[in-house]
């Protein structure tokens, strides 16, 4: 398998070009990934391919929509498969990945330092129970219904800022108090033969 490859193919679909030294990173963190996950699950998937194509490729999707956000949170995050594409791909953006396995942030620290990523900062605990974190964009990806997602975001955002929830090709645009959704956009990933949602909400109270 062309790795190296595989992800040019996924960045160049949404239109990314991150230049040699950001491309290297995600192959490094990919690679990084494959070895612990021989180890221990970290992703789910065994194969990397797939682990590319079907969860990779949504951090490039959701690159285009982060725009100027100065300080993201990444809802139970596991291996970093949104935080550390996000991080690498955006520099001047702080990412806190925030996951309650130990093992998980471990790994993702060792990424950290492996790859020099400053503007990485894993977290591990609870979001509900860790300090408010003054986020002004939160992103996640199966950490359970669209509300919990809202409930869990509601201390860690000031006004004004944006929750970004993928899902998968079902609606559960729910309403829900302080926030009101600015979006909900089907997508489609590189390869992959499912149809998939964002839902972009914004926190006004």
């Amino acid at each position: 398998m062309d790795l190296k490859g595989l992800i040019a193919e996924a960045l160049e679909h949404f239109h990314i070009s991150p230049g040699e030294a950001m491309e290297m990173s995600l192959v490094r963190y990919v690679e990084e990934l494959d070895r612990w996950g021989r180890r221990m699950n970290l992703v789910g998937l065994k194969d990397i391919e797939r682990v590319c194509r079907e969860l990779l490729a949504d951090s490039f999707f959701l690159h285009g929509f982060i725009g100027d956000r100065r300080r993201l949170v990444d809802v139970g995050s596991g291996s970093g498969i949104l935080a550390v594409p996000l991080a690498i791909l955006n520099e001047t953006l702080e990412v806190l990945s925030v996951d309650k396995s130990l093992r998980k942030v471990q790994f993702q620290r060792h990424v950290r330092r492996t790859l020099n990523l400053t503007n990485l900062r894993p977290v591990e605990g609870r979001i509900e129970a860790i300090d408010p974190l003054d986020a002004d964009g939160l992103v996640a990806k199966a950490y359970g219904t669209t509300r919990a997602v809202l409930a869990a975001s509601e201390r860690h955002l000031v006004t004004g800022g944006l929750t970004f929830v993928l899902k998968g090709k079902r609606r559960e645009d729910e309403i829900f108090p302080g926030h009101t959704l600015e979006k909900s956009l089907g997508y489609s990933l590189p390869g992959v033969a499912r149809d998939y949602r964002l839902l972009v909400y914004k926190k006004i109270s």
